[in-house]
């Protein structure tokens, strides 16, 4: 097999995983780009944005993951472009050579221009630095109503709102609606309580999934105290007020958005076509039509089942499809034929606040409750403990 040097841009869920399949090959070398220093779970940044993990435990150092494997670089800096005839990736500073490139930088949060001010008043949770702003504010705001309390001021209302009802949407909304419930009660305090509202543009939550993970969603939603609007679509966010399309108007202390997601920036430079929210168009094998040695995964793909439809964007199908793409690289150093691409979802677990959560396992196996929020961790520390354990070996070196 010959000696290959393969770049991978993005150290999201799909990134780190073609690296981990890729790099214990002894004849492929691997640069890994990324524009941050840390792998950002992204996925469970409803425990961290409630207060009951801190910001360690949402990221794994990259430099250190890298440091652990043997032919592994890591560049922490944006990427400019990529030159194909070249075959060459160039970042502010370097220009990095390619045999084989994977393109893995995931997704933003979408913010519609036809819905005045929403990017203008609300947060999004995709990036550590907008969920941190998002978790300090609130904290903040928190301390200012007791202090109003103690001081005699009438507590105005508090409400959260949270755009868009599906997967991430439902997940914060449970989770913000437990942690200040428990908030209020742990400490004994007498002014009124977070109010927390789903705003759902469908008629029903979690829209096009399995009956029984939406019907117990909802079911804890309620109990837990969210308000849950359907058939409500945001036409226009101010400062601390959203109106929607049927004329209603709901005033809110912060507001996150997670009705749509958008590719990453990066492919708005690099020539090749994109749907309109800029994701990449691939082949069955992962590839960038005509671009035998280019391959993109995850978040920022158009990806479509042997059926031609789309496949909605998970942790799951980034790590899915870094496999395919790195056992495909494999097979093509060896002279064999590339594999399709082809998706079977592994089961979808739920959190929903507190020590509750909803999911469907393999084989239709339905759990909810405990069970399912235990079976949840339990995926999340099989996980993260292997990246943790090789960080540790890489920081030593």
């Amino acid at each position: 097999m010959q000696s290959v040097h393969v770049v991978i841009i993005g150290g999201g869920y799909g990134g780190i995983r073609a690296m981990e399949r890729l790099a214990n090959h002894s004849r492929i070398s691997i640069t890994l780009i990324d524009k941050n220093p840390y792998h950002y779970m992204q996925a469970e940044v409803y425990d961290f944005i409630a207060n009951k993990v801190d910001m360690s435990a949402v990221m794994i150092d990259l430099p250190s993951l890298c440091k652990s494997f043997g032919l592994v670089d890591f560049i922490c800096e944006e990427v400019n472009g990529i030159d194909t005839a070249a075959q060459s990736v160039s970042t502010p500073t370097s220009t990095i050579s390619y045999d084989h490139l994977i393109i893995a930088t995931g997704s933003r949060t979408y913010f519609p221009d036809f819905i005045r001010g929403l990017r203008e008043h609300t947060h999004g949770v995709k990036s550590i630095p907008s969920a941190l702003d998002f978790k300090q504010q609130f904290e903040r705001s928190l301390l200012n109503r007791i202090e109003a309390q103690t001081r005699g001021c009438e507590v105005e209302p508090f409400n959260i709102v949270i755009g868009g009802a599906g997967l991430s949407g439902v997940e914060i909304a449970a989770e913000m609606a437990a942690y200040a419930n428990h908030f209020y009660q742990n400490g004994n305090f007498g002014c009124r309580g977070v109010d927390v509202y789903l705003i759902d543009a469908y008629e029903s939550i979690l829209f096009g999934m399995d009956p029984f993970l939406i019907q117990n969603a909802h079911d804890r939603l309620i109990q837990l105290g969210v308000h849950v609007w359907h058939n409500n679509r945001i036409s226009e966010v101010r400062a601390n007020e959203i109106l929607l399309d049927n004329g209603k108007t709901l005033s809110f202390e912060f507001m996150i958005f997670t009705g749509g997601i958008a590719a990453s920036t990066l492919t708005q430079h690099l020539g090749f076509e994109t749907t309109p929210k800029g994701h990449l168009n691939v082949d069955e094998n992962l590839n960038i039509p005509n671009n035998p040695n280019i391959y993109a995964i995850g978040d920022i793909t158009n990806a479509l089942d042997e059926n031609g439809k789309f496949i909605p964007p998970t942790a799951q199908l980034a790590e899915r499809g870094a496999e395919c793409v790195a056992k495909n690289i494999l097979r093509t150093l060896s002279g064999k034929a590339k594999q399709p691409f082809r998706y079977k979802n592994q089961g979808v677990m739920i959190a929903l606040g507190g020590e509750y959560g909803v999911g469907l396992l393999p084989g239709g196996i339905k759990v909810k409750g405990y069970l399912a929020y235990l079976i949840k961790k339990t995926i999340f520390r099989l996980y993260t403990s292997p990246l943790r354990h090789r960080s540790a070996i890489g920081k030593r070196r």
